[in-house]
């Protein structure tokens, strides 16, 4: 006989040799006993619920497989023919008399009217520093030779703690470093509304964006608290746009 709740097999017997069941103090049917006394249907409904279990933890890790494979390919990244994709700089032109707008207890200073084509170099997800409710996703943005696959294959990039890092991964870099970091930037996305959200968060390397928008600054209690930069070609703390994104298409 098997015993239903270990699985063991023994010889009749009035209590499993292994977990000590009392077989007799199972649900017994009275219209088909075991020789010990346990219903034939009892057991039966305790290997079903055995089996729907197993079924039931198979399925869910299928489900947990599906959706680690789902986030490896949605997120990995886009391989491009060699070649500058994005010929173009970004463009901006100065707002001489900006209007403010408020947002929570912030205010928004636009700085310039910003537009840029531009291929997504990296992308950095923030929940919990001072700006992720206004400020959710750095996005590294590369144009020109920071554009080109030949180039970038040489290259590293990262991001961390707001800030944006590159290096070449074989000890040269395949062009002067200051030619690579004036064709590429960080940026600070604010996004407007949660479509643009929705399409920032989604971004992966080698997408090509299309992007328009204001360079801000942001002021709590009358005071400057984090400012964009208007260039291109500086580095270091500071450097980085801070962008009002008003609309956003990918490719």
């Amino acid at each position: 006989m098997i015993c239903p709740k270990c699985g063991h097999a023994q010889p009749h017997a009035e209590e499993c040799a292994r977990c000590g069941l009392i077989f007799s103090k199972i649900y017994l049917d009275d219209d088909d006993h075991l020789e010990t006394g346990v219903g034939r249907s009892s057991i039966t409904y305790y290997n079903l619920v055995q089996e729907r279990k197993q079924w039931v933890l198979l399925a869910v890790l299928l489900i947990i497989l599906t959706g680690l494979l789902y986030g490896i390919i949605s997120t990995r990244e886009i391989k491009h023919p060699p070649g500058i994709l994005v010929p173009s700089e970004p463009k901006q032109v100065i707002i001489p008399n900006p209007e403010p707008w408020r947002h929570g207890n912030r205010l928004l200073v636009p700085l310039a009217h910003f537009s840029l084509e531009a291929r997504v170099l990296s992308t950095e997800r923030y929940r919990f520093d001072n700006f992720a409710d206004l400020s959710p996703i750095d996005v590294a943005l590369g144009w020109g030779p920071m554009s080109d696959q030949r180039i970038l294959d040489h290259l590293e990039i990262g991001q961390g703690s707001r800030c944006y890092v590159v290096f070449p991964n074989d000890g040269k870099p395949p062009l002067p470093m200051a030619a690579l970091l004036a064709s590429s930037s960080n940026m600070h996305m604010l996004p407007s509304n949660d479509d643009v959200k929705d399409r920032l968060l989604s971004l992966r390397r080698g997408n090509i964006v299309e992007l328009k928008g204001y360079l801000v600054g942001i002021q709590e209690d009358g005071r400057w608290t984090w400012v964009s930069s208007a260039s291109r070609t500086d580095t270091g703390n500071g450097a980085c746009e801070i962008v009002w994104v008003v609309a956003l298409k990918v490719r």
